[in-house]
């Protein structure tokens, strides 16, 4: 013992010296970290216990916050208080706050008095409430709604005792205006709700499945907003699990398109995601033939265009559209089934645009570490690129096994930054996770000298920007950091195993920090919203911090493909405050338009730049009207549906370069015509242009 004793000394010693690049924060209570609760405070949970715990970076300011609570799942975050599911022996497992500190952590409210679970879930936060389901003896599983402060029952969807849903199948969702959930009824089973928070704001959005029992539920899923609507995927009974999207309205729900045809299913893959680029979303269906495609739509009805059988088949395509990461002009993903693929695609949203980028070796685990940055106020993660520019990924070679590459975009720009354990060792641990800071990434690597340790890099191929940052585990035994994706008080945290736990089994971990003061990667605009004013349209915006921002550039377009400036505001420069910006488009009710589309371009003080999000707003309540391609790919002439026209349309065929093809307007014509398509092999665009709004559909002859 006295050996271990004196081991574990030296050890701590060593890591915590003057000298040292790390310092230990707790010793042996395996501290996780849960959720950042601020930029300088972190809740950890204890792998041993599941008890609370808070950091501030600090051996002093690590604490245990709850010695008997016990954490289960977090919920949310309201004014700086991490509302989550916890547990006590004379409450059950209920919902639970805590501000970091002893005297702030405690019961929100015991819904199922007793110690009988109402066993909360299916969080979801919506203008300074968190909503939730929970089950009670009275009520069944219905939805609830808490500030922290005061808790309440939504509605009691299915009255008396029977549930509305189960837990976690509420799939409960919020778009920041509304909520959306799947409920049961006996009358109508699982279908599409909506809620604006209050009881009489809450119902059925649509009946998509109709029927009552189970077999004949939609079951709305895989939410995800884009241009002020929401995609979801849901089966009407007829055309099998398809994609759907919704404004929120009853008239404005329909299916995109049925992909799949009949009642064969396009949404039945594995994991159904939507990966948003210029004002469209990209995500992989199965039309029946092949799952190795992937489609994309700008939310409109009628939208959803093919844009490449990426992997052509039915096998595993490998397509991680979760992993797709946004550069200026493209977006790119990797495509790895783990036996035969592993190449990097790129994409600009068109067909000839979407290829392979870069092949590494076949089989070999190919991933990108995205950029997290997260935002403590609205709870959203960005991903902003390193250096402006930069993005890292571990990738596979047969000469040099998985290591750590960085890429700017460019082949001649992505490269290995080290042969971390030379030879065909794997040099990156994929388990360890990272985290960006802006002037490295920090990684769980082994050299195969010193076991898995903790990295740095700084993306170039020299010599000394990759290495280790301490050896915690002496000699070649593991540490086996384990990073979050966010930092502390601009501290990098982690958990390993200094070796001093050698008579227990299993291991317990201890907590680390890296000595010195980093910055996160800078944080994109957040809280981007248009409003209608009088006849003016006024943007406002927040940044929680900014790094050597010069300038906000507001651009304006109608058509959500061509901008023009109107305007700039000047940033605050380098702050890691909250700063609150408004711009005024006056007199844009008046323009005579039906719509207007804003985006703004932060420029920093180096000459770089990043776009926000494009928003749309409404100047007029326009008609019911649409138009749709009723075959795409095209083969022949271009049958098109319309409906809903009232006076003069203009139908227009572009090609990608903005060449007219065809032009020509029609007057109160409704039902299916057939416009030419003597025009070669390629990808165009449909424009609809009546009564001033204007349509634009991506097509591929």
């Amino acid at each position: 013992m006295k050996k271990i004793l004196l081991s574990w000394l030296i050890t701590l010693f060593i890591i915590s010296g003057s000298d040292a690049q790390v310092t230990q924060l707790n010793n042996n209570n395996s501290l996780h970290v849960e959720v950042p609760l601020s930029n300088n405070k972190t809740i950890l949970v204890s792998d041993i216990d599941s008890s609370l715990w808070a950091t501030d970076a600090t051996p002093g300011g690590t604490i245990q916050i709850s010695p008997d609570i016990k954490f289960e799942e977090s919920a949310g975050i309201l004014s700086g208080k991490l509302i989550f599911k916890g547990s006590r022996p004379t409450t059950g497992s209920e919902l639970y706050m805590t501000d970091g500190t002893a005297g702030g952590t405690g019961l929100v409210s015991d819904i199922y008095a007793g110690a009988i679970s109402s066993d909360p879930g299916d969080f979801a936060t919506l203008s300074g409430f968190i909503y939730f389901s929970a089950r009670t003896l009275a009520e069944g599983r219905e939805l609830w709604k808490t500030n922290g402060t005061t808790t309440t029952l939504l509605k009691d969807i299915v009255t008396g005792s029977d549930s509305s849903n189960n837990i976690d199948e509420y799939n409960l969702f919020s778009n920041g205006t509304y909520l959306l959930f799947a409920a049961r009824t006996a009358a109508s089973g699982v279908e599409l709700w909506k809620s604006n928070g209050t009881t009489a704001g809450t119902v059925m959005l649509k009946e998509i499945n109709t029927g009552s029992a189970n077999a004949d539920s939609s079951n709305p899923k895989d939410f995800f907003a884009l241009n002020g609507v929401v995609l979801f995927t849901a089966n009407d009974g007829t055309h099998g699990d398809e994609f759907w999207r919704t404004d929120g309205t009853l008239a404005g729900t329909s299916m995109l398109k049925d992909i799949n045809p009949g009642t064969g299913s396009s949404a039945d893959l594995n994991f159904n995601f939507f990966h948003p680029f210029n004002n469209r979303a990209y995500f992989t269906a199965y039309d029946g033939i092949s799952t190795g495609e992937i489609w994309s739509t700008d939310g409109s009805a009628g939208s959803a265009t093919l844009l490449n059988d990426v992997v052509p088949g039915t096998a595993n395509s490998g397509i991680n559209l979760f992993d797709a990461i946004n550069l200026p002009t493209k977006f790119i993903f990797p495509v790895s089934n783990f036996f035969s693929t592993a190449d990097l695609w790129e994409s600009d949203g068109t067909t000839t645009g979407t290829k392979v980028f870069k092949s590494f070796a076949p089989g070999g685990f190919l991933q990108i570490l995205l950029p997290y940055t997260f935002n403590f106020t609205s709870g959203t993660i960005t991903y902003p690129l390193f250096q402006g520019n930069k993005f890292f990924l571990n990738a596979s070679t047969t000469a040099a096994g998985n290591e750590l590459w960085v890429s700017d975009g460019s082949l001649a720009g992505t490269a290995m930054v080290k042969d971390i354990n030379p030879g065909t060792g794997d040099g990156f641990n994929l388990g360890g996770f990272y985290v960006y800071t802006t002037s490295a990434l920090f990684f769980s690597g082994n050299d195969g000298a010193t076991g898995t340790e903790v990295w740095k890099s700084d993306g170039t191929v020299s010599p000394t920007g990759t290495s280790i940052v301490a050896n915690i585990n002496p000699g070649a035994n593991d540490a086996d950091p384990q990073l979050p994706f966010f930092l502390c008080n601009g501290k990098v945290i982690f958990g390993a195993d200094n070796g001093d736990n050698v008579i227990n089994n299993p291991v317990l971990t201890d907590l680390y920090v890296v000595n010195g003061n980093f910055t996160p990667l800078p944080i994109e605009l957040v809280d981007f919203t248009v409003t209608k004013v009088s006849n003016d349209a006024l943007l406002q915006w927040n940044t929680l911090q900014e790094i050597n921002t010069k300038q906000f550039n507001i651009q304006r377009s109608f058509d959500a493909l061509h901008f023009e400036d109107i305007g700039t505001v000047a940033a605050s420069g380098t702050s890691s405050s909250r700063h609150t910006y408004t711009f005024t488009d006056a007199g844009i009710v008046n323009s005579g338009r039906q719509e207007v589309y804003y985006r703004i371009i932060v420029s920093d003080k180096d000459g770089k730049t990043e776009n926000s999000k494009v928003i749309l707003l409404k100047l007029k309540a326009s008609a019911l009207w649409d138009v749709r391609i009723l075959q795409n790919p095209v083969k022949g002439n271009l049958n098109v549906l319309l409906n809903g026209i009232t006076g003069n349309i203009k139908l227009s065929i572009k090609d990608i370069n903005g060449k007219a093809i065809f032009t020509k307007t029609f007057q109160n014509i409704n039902g299916q015509i057939t416009l030419p398509g003597n025009f070669a092999h390629g990808t165009y665009v449909l424009i609809a242009e009546n009564n001033n709004e204007r349509k634009v559909i991506e097509f591929i002859k």
